[in-house]
């Protein structure tokens, strides 16, 4: 068997032709490698702590330590974690990320390895020994962003092909424009199953199966494709009679992965298109097309069937590079914590270069954002240096946070955003009740309810209304009901009413 990547295979007369065969259960990998991708604050220490941000779609590959063969693969997911599947046996892990936007925090900095990073200058880890149904999270990573670069990630999780999804990232909101754009791009393919069934006389094979990923770029060329396969060779005995993909004339393997990544996938110094196409305000993104699709090819007789299951997770990331102090200030971190009936929001920073003042920012949704309140920045400093605001009136429901970083010649950058969630300080009251007609809600919020909605005991959904705050109910049966209703401030609450008429 032969493990081949970034394949584009073109064959005359190869065979393609699949069964809906069922297997018995694919054996099981019986041990678990995980970890966290995160990035690293600065100073960067080495260790992971909770308000650091998480990295997704890095592409994490699980290599014998001797050979270096593949034996699994995957991307972090959006919270930065990844797992990767083996049997007992010694083992390395390799990282790929965009190099442009990061470099690797030191190894293991500190004492406790599930919170430290566990690559070294070369994006390995060190040589490992794990034993069957044993799990070890020892193998985080830590990332430092790179002076004068902002890196937005994203990922699909691991799904059976095909599938199609747009993967999406933020537009740059700093001014002036990047110098440049580069894209990262990763799939990682895992087959649990590939078999092939003779189904006449003794022939040879080989049969390569395939997990492809096409994007559609926002840079010409615009088509990127991702090829990974898994190529098997043999050869099979005259047909036994019974097509089980295995006995004499047939064969199967198990918990098979590839990967590829292309780094860059697309890059641009153009200034027009980066203008068309990366730049806009806070809540702008681009997409990304993205098409996953499985393929066999077959090689040998033309008897030969096959019987194959694929699975594909594909990751994005982009790298905007600025010129130097083109960003006000290098923020290491950014928390919201709630405290009784209020938000209290906390950041650092490490590095400021003519920095002028943060502009806190609130919005419901994550569409019109509001200005709540203004805090002055150091001007210049080199080391860290610490800041907070508190919401006093925070809005009921979903609270999100960001800061607008702005510079003393106006350019400005945002930072991630953070989210607090408020009950409502008022009791509902629902009126009258019980009802026939009629009801009407009452709170210091009805003036923004967005919906109402009732359901029957059996959590059926029996009518619902958007139109202010009152609903009509004279087509209910009497009985015991529960109202649901919605606030624009994205709280909902609940309570019993009884129609009786």
């Amino acid at each position: 068997m032969r493990i081949k990547n970034f394949t584009d295979k073109v064959a005359i007369g190869i065979l393609l032709i699949t069964s809906s065969f069922s297997y018995a259960q694919t054996p099981a990998l019986t041990s678990t490698i995980s970890g966290v991708v995160w990035k690293d604050g600065k100073p960067a220490d080495g260790l992971r702590a909770e308000s650091e941000p998480r990295v997704a779609g890095i592409l994490v590959k699980l290599l014998t330590a001797d050979t270096q063969e593949v034996v699994s693969t995957a991307l972090s997911n959006q919270n930065g974690e990844f797992s990767v599947k083996a049997n007992a046996g010694n083992y390395v892990i390799e990282y790929v990320y965009p190099a442009d936007g990061f470099t690797l925090t030191s190894q293991r900095a500190g004492t406790d390895n599930a919170i430290n990073s566990a690559a070294d200058a070369d994006n390995f880890t060190a040589p490992f020994t794990i034993v069957d149904n044993q799990t070890i999270s020892d193998y985080g990573l830590g990332l430092v962003a790179k002076e004068n670069t902002i890196t937005y990630c994203t990922q699909k999780e691991s799904v059976t092909t095909e599938w199609s999804q747009n993967l999406i990232l933020p537009k740059s909101t700093v001014t002036p424009i990047p110098l440049n754009v580069k894209i990262f791009a990763a799939e990682a393919v895992y087959h649990p199953v590939i078999g092939v069934e003779n189904t006449a006389t003794a022939s040879g094979y080989s049969i390569t199966a395939a997990g492809k990923v096409t994007m559609t770029m926002p840079i010409n060329p615009a088509s990127l494709a991702m090829n990974s396969d898994v190529t098997i060779d043999g050869s099979l005995a005259d047909f036994d009679g019974v097509q089980d993909y295995g006995g004499t004339s047939g064969a199967s393997v198990f918990n098979k992965y590839s990967f590829a990544n292309a780094y860059p996938a697309r890059n641009t110094s153009n200034a027009t298109i980066i203008t068309t196409n990366f730049v806009g305000s806070g809540n702008d993104v681009f997409t990304i097309p993205t098409l996953a699709q499985s393929s066999v090819a077959i090689t040998g007789s033309g008897n030969l069937r096959t019987s194959i299951e694929t699975y594909v997770s594909a990751g994005a990331c982009v790298v905007y590079t600025y010129a130097e102090g083109a960003l006000p200030v290098t923020l290491v971190s950014f928390n919201a914590k709630k405290r009784e009936n209020v938000s209290e929001l906390e950041w650092k920073t490490t590095a400021e270069i003519n920095s002028d003042r943060f502009e806190i920012e609130r919005s419901i949704q994550g569409g019109d954002w509001e200005k709540i309140g203004t805090v002055a920045a150091a001007k210049q400093s080199s080391v860290l240096s610490s800041y907070s605001f508190t919401d006093s009136e925070p809005l009921n429901g979903q609270n999100l946070y960001r800061l607008k970083m702005i510079d003393s010649d106006e350019t400005f950058a945002y930072s991630r955003i953070v989210n607090l969630t408020f009950k409502n300080k008022s009791e509902l009251i629902v009126y009258p009740n019980p009802a026939s007609e009629r009801i009407t809600v009452k709170s210091e919020e009805q003036n923004d309810v967005s919906k109402i909605e009732i359901y029957n005991r059996l959590g059926v959904l029996e009518t619902q209304s958007e139109d202010g705050n009152s609903i009509n109910v004279q087509k209910l049966i009497n009985g015991i009901y529960s109202i649901k209703v919605y606030y624009k401030t994205g709280f909902n609450e609940s309570q019993n009413i009884v129609i009786a008429k």
